[in-house]
């Protein structure tokens, strides 16, 4: 009976020793040792339908060349994907402005933003990297109040990154430029202020 519990125990410390093994071994997965030559970056915005009702909505972000493009959120759901040089940065931004003409009522706005990127070697991917958020800015407002959650919007639903060659992810900051309008994005929104998102 004494040895049936050692051996009860024994197999049961084997079998935790197995699972932070193969825990470990995922957690910490080498980076490749080939250089990469570009990042995929997959864009997407999410509002609410209200918001497109009350505000005209678009979408900054910087596209392969490195430079602002800027498309109009025709549907709740927006998607771009781009592949960017190294080094080079990433970023996106929702930007809503308000309709004229709005009604009085209670309106449901929501809108948030996510930038996923991997790492590629000759357009394959040969390390997954993660996908950052905005925060996710959602609340039931009357129209007079409208703008001012416009602009909070505008203001936190943004997201960027710098990438270098060796999987280096930097905190960045870009200046998104349209049509003599600039805001500047700060990064560190979702992730804390983290200097490398592959952990």
């Amino acid at each position: 009976m004494k040895n049936l519990k050692i051996m009860t125990k024994m197999l049961g410390g084997l079998l935790v020793l197995g699972i932070l093994a193969s825990c470990s071994k995922n957690d910490n997965e080498a980076r490749p040792s080939i250089e990469p030559t570009g990042v995929k970056v997959d864009y997407k915005a999410t509002v609410s339908q209200q918001l497109l009702d009350v505000a005209t909505v678009i979408v900054r972000y910087v596209n392969e060349d490195g430079h602002t493009a800027v498309e109009h959120m025709t549907s709740t759901t927006w998607t771009k994907s781009v592949v960017i040089a190294l080094p080079g940065k990433a970023g996106m931004n929702i930007v809503p402005t308000p309709k004229s003409g709005v009604s009085e009522g209670e309106f449901i706005l929501e809108a948030k933003g996510e930038m996923t990127y991997n790492w590629l070697e000759d357009n394959k991917v040969i390390w997954k990297g993660r996908t950052l958020y905005t925060p996710s800015m959602e609340g039931v407002f009357y129209a007079s109040s409208i703008g001012t959650y416009l602009n909070a919007i505008a203001s936190k639903c943004q997201v960027a990154r710098a990438f270098t060659t060796d999987y280096g992810v930097n905190n960045a900051t870009i200046t998104i430029s349209t049509n003599g309008d600039e805001s500047t994005q700060n990064t560190g929104i979702s992730d804390e202020g983290a200097t490398d998102d592959n952990r």
